[in-house]
């Protein structure tokens, strides 16, 4: 799983970071809502936390920017707040869930284990002979299951997760290889032994920006 975490606080920034890589997840730190906005791509995470009060821009405010570019991934608020107009303008901006600080690591990380859960709990139809479980991230072919290795399924699931829209090499080599340093040809290898295994070429390369499949 990965996360981008939006948090100004070091302490609290540190104690998500540190619990969640126990577990082998990957979680991506900014302290500044601007530079998050401008640097970040949450189509390539499972899940945001973002905290309401930041410098640069707020947590509301980034996740606002986010959601006018149709990026639906789920979102889960950290404050300290309890003012309920706060709570109110982070869902009407699209915000998934929230939690109150002080907060217990076990229970938030409960509440991402449900989102996204429920962001993958579903079947997409590729054509009409191929189709993709999200949630088990699972190829299957007139409902015959199609081996694919574990970078394989994450890159599939990354462009399902994006539909219709384009994602980036940058991005997908972020998603599938994490900490890896691979380069384009990498990539391309990789896109090419994933088509050797379908009948149909559903996967668009989209020349020098990266790769979709189309809604």
């Amino acid at each position: 799983m990965k996360i981008l975490l939006l948090e100004d606080d070091e302490m609290i920034a540190e104690q998500i970071k540190n619990y969640f890589e126990l577990f082998e997840h990957k979680v991506e730190v900014y302290r500044n809502g601007l530079k998050l906005l401008e640097s970040a791509n949450p189509s390539g995470f499972d899940i945001m936390l973002l905290d309401i009060n930041t410098p640069g821009l707020n947590g509301i405010e980034v996740l606002r920017e986010f959601r006018e570019l149709s990026i639906d991934t789920p979102a889960i608020f950290t404050t300290a707040m309890s003012d309920m107009d706060y709570l109110k303008a982070a869902y009407s901006v699209g915000a998934n869930d929230y939690v109150r600080k002080p907060f217990d690591i076990e229970e938030l990380e409960l509440r991402i284990e449900q989102l996204v859960r429920e962001s993958k709990n579903s079947i997409v139809k590729l054509t009409d002979n191929y189709s993709f479980d999200m949630k088990n991230e699972k190829l299957y072919f007139k409902g015959k299951e199609i081996h694919l290795n574990k970078k394989e399924r994450s890159l599939l699931y990354l462009l399902l997760k994006n539909k219709g829209k384009s994602v980036s090499k940058e991005t997908i080599k972020i998603y599938v290889w994490e900490d890896q340093d691979v380069c384009d040809n990498t990539l391309r290898t990789k896109i090419k032994k994933l088509r050797d295994k379908l009948d149909e070429n559903f996967i668009q390369s989209l020349r020098g920006t990266g790769y979709k499949i189309d809604a």
